[in-house]
């Protein structure tokens, strides 16, 4: 049996957060997903790295642009000034297709950036890309066959 990725979801949409249990599902990855629903639950994740020993930096973020309480990107830049999460993947998952959030996702260092499609079929892609990332991060295999 695999080990599981740990994964650090932002998103304060429940419906998302299924969606991506379900794209990580479909794609056999085998995850624990910790769930951030606005920024300063964010903000306290990230101020516990480090000081709390229960807290470990994640193998992969998700991060939504659109929070309450703080903007996707000042937690992006946030993950990048924590030195224990420098190097952590990003995926940016966004409703947002201005090319300007694209530009400032791939400035940060964004190792996908995802716009939330409409169709289901399209939204389970998410896991494909997932699956990449940890790939070309040279992360342990945490795929079921």
């Amino acid at each position: 049996m695999s080990k599981p990725i740990p994964i650090f979801l932002a998103e304060e949409n429940s419906g998302d957060v299924e969606l991506v249990r379900e794209a990580l599902q479909e794609h056999h990855i085998v995850y624990h997903l910790q769930v951030a629903s606005d920024g300063a639950e964010v903000k306290g994740y990230l101020a516990r790295l480090g000081s709390d020993p229960g807290t470990a930096c994640p193998d992969l973020v998700l991060m939504d642009l659109n929070l309450p309480k703080a903007h996707g990107f000042e937690l992006f830049e946030l993950f990048r000034a924590n030195r224990l999460c420098a190097r952590t993947p990003v995926i940016v998952v966004t409703s947002s297709s201005a090319p300007k959030d694209l530009e400032r996702a791939v400035a940060l260092g964004a190792a996908r950036y995802f716009r939330k499609p409409s169709e289901l079929s399209e939204y389970l892609q998410l896991g494909s890309l997932i699956r990449e990332v940890v790939e070309e991060s040279g992360l342990p295999p945490s795929f079921e066959r």
